[in-house]
């Protein structure tokens, strides 16, 4: 005789169904939330959160993320900002629209060869790009307005523009200026791409060719001797024609896009002096600024104090730019070196915490374009 009693058929059906039934509503259950993402991992290529299903989650999605609860409040974006080469300086702009983020990426361009070199940080790769020829300058921005720097050079033996967008890879090639004019690319219109620019000293205009409607705008400001320094000044999201001027009263020179006046600002004691405008204090205008030598003279916009800064050697090269992150510009030069093992090293003063980030990268010859690449 068995001792375990078989369970009537009439009183399996019930224990059966409440079975089915309970499988069924956790299935379902479970299919609905990996169909809306709500069972988070990690994508082992992409490192972006996702469900099981592929979904996209938020970015403050967790493993206890509770689908039901309000999104946790984000950070306002910062402006993006385009940090350019004019001759032996590197200029600062700020785009309203595009939608890079810092940190920035370090990177040089070699005449010797025509290829860019670019150290990838978070969000990007170190990557290589031959494009240019020897007694090009550099012009990189974001000419496509996908929020990435496109490599680009001005060719000034036939003043024409050759960029690569990095978009789709495509190329285009632009005839803008004559000689002896000043590369000066930046967003003045605001609609997030750069604009290809010249400045002209000899009779002080700027030529601007509007990517927003395709066509080329005189603006005049400037004279012979006057170093270009556009940037967005006014903090409207466009850039700003500007230069300084060395003399009895040093001054900058800004022609506001807010309202097309010209506003002038006294700072700089030497002829030597770099513009060195930028955002510093992350206020989103441009602080007047200039580099004397290894002295930074920054004029904050939010607070209109001056302070100065000693750093590292004379005879650096500026490299300002946002690298940690902070939503501030760092003050920052590459110091190439000439010894048996030629290098180039960036040091840069972190505003974030105050320390000194040291790169050792580039040779003597390099031009340092460091920007948001992201490839």
């Amino acid at each position: 005789m068995s001792l375990i009693s078989p369970i009537e058929p009439a009183k399996r059906r019930p224990l059966l169904t409440g079975i089915c039934v309970f499988a069924l509503i956790s299935l379902i259950g479970i299919g609905v939330m990996a169909a809306n993402g709500w069972l988070p991992r990690i994508d082992a290529v992409s490192g972006e959160k996702t469900g099981w299903f592929g979904k996209k989650l938020p970015r403050n999605a967790g493993s206890t993320w509770n689908p039901f609860a309000a999104p946790s409040p984000t950070p306002t974006p910062q402006l993006s900002k385009e940090y350019i080469y004019a001759g032996s300086r590197l200029l600062a702009v700020e785009d309203k629209n595009a939608s890079a983020v810092p940190p920035a990426d370090l990177a040089y361009w070699r005449p010797s060869n025509g290829t860019w070199y670019v150290m990838g940080g978070p969000g990007s790769q170190q990557t290589t790009y031959a494009y240019g020829i020897s007694g090009d300058i550099p012009a990189p921005g974001d000419y496509d307005g996908d929020g990435k720097t496109d490599f680009a050079v001005y060719r000034p033996s036939n003043n024409t523009w050759y960029v690569t967008f990095s978009s789709d890879s495509s190329t285009a090639t632009l005839s803008q200026g004559t000689a002896g004019d000043v590369p000066a690319q930046a967003d003045f219109d605001g609609d997030g791409k750069t604009d290809r620019a010249v400045f002209r000293a000899s009779n002080g205009n700027w030529y601007i060719y509007q990517s927003s409607t395709s066509s080329t705008v005189t603006k005049t400001l400037g004279t012979s001797g006057d170093k270009v320094a556009p940037a967005d000044y006014d903090g409207d999201g466009k850039a700003d024609p500007a230069v300084w001027r060395y003399g009895g009263t040093s001054q900058f020179h800004v022609l506001q896009s807010t309202n097309g006046s010209t506003v002038t600002t006294n700072l700089g004691s030497a002829s030597t002096d770099i513009p060195v405008s930028a955002d510093y204090d992350g206020d989103g205008k441009a602080d007047h600024a200039l580099l004397g030598g290894n002295v930074w003279t920054i004029k904050a916009s939010s607070t209109g104090s001056t302070n100065t800064t000693t750093w590292q050697t004379s005879g650096d090269v500026p490299v300002q730019n946002d690298y940690d992150g902070d939503g501030k510009v760092d003050i920052a030069c590459w110091h190439p070196l000439s010894t048996r093992t030629p290098h180039g090293y960036w040091y840069i003063k972190q505003s974030s915490n105050g320390s000194t980030r040291t790169e050792d990268w580039g040779i003597p010859g390099d031009i340092p374009v460091p920007a948001y690449y992201k490839r």
